[in-house]
């Protein structure tokens, strides 16, 4: 198993990787008519995005694609840029309207590092809880004190292979609260 390219999302300037997302879904090239393949071992669901806050609304700015039907429809007026196996859209600026909560984080403490899935949280020195409604900010809280650093690489030691791969892989999976 390797690590994923996580989604990143700039807010105040800074980039941070997705590491929780619960609510409504962000914006997929399903939602375009393409079917997503593999780009490669750290990118199994065939796509990864940018995002950005700007005046308190959650915007994709840019997606990367690995689409081998060579069906790549225009996105909020932006045709796709072909680079070897896969596309990329970039300057998109459209406007989500995803509802629920993410958690992003940043300052990875290397250590912490799994190389399978999604690296969790509890893995960062800085976490963000950021919650939406109909794609505008509508709260922030800091958890970076109250994160319980190494909790889901500890719970690694406690767990079965099956598990591990399962939570790994599940941006839904809440390695902050939840006892592993």
């Amino acid at each position: 198993m390797t690590g994923q390219i996580p989604d990143t999302f700039i807010y105040k300037e800074d980039k941070f990787e997705l590491v929780y997302l619960k609510g409504g879904d962000l914006i997929t090239p399903q939602d375009y008519g393409m079917n997503p393949q593999m780009l490669h071992t750290t990118c199994y669901r065939g796509f990864y995005s940018t995002y950005e806050i700007k005046d308190n609304q959650l915007l994709l700015q840019e997606m990367v694609v690995g689409e081998i039907t060579g069906q790549y429809p225009e996105i909020n007026g932006v045709e796709p840029k072909q680079q070897d196996y896969r596309v990329y859209y970039e300057n998109l600026s459209l406007l989500t309207d995803f509802t629920g909560v993410i958690r992003i984080a940043k300052e990875l403490i290397d250590t912490l590092y799994i190389h399978m899935g999604y690296q969790k949280g509890t893995a960062y020195k800085t976490l963000l809880e950021l919650k939406f409604q109909h794609g505008s900010l509508i709260n922030v809280k800091d958890l970076s004190k109250q994160n319980r650093k190494g909790a889901f690489k500890k719970s690694t030691e406690k767990t079965s292979p099956l598990n591990i791969i399962n939570n790994s892989f599940d941006l839904t999976f809440d390695d902050l609260l939840e006892e592993n």
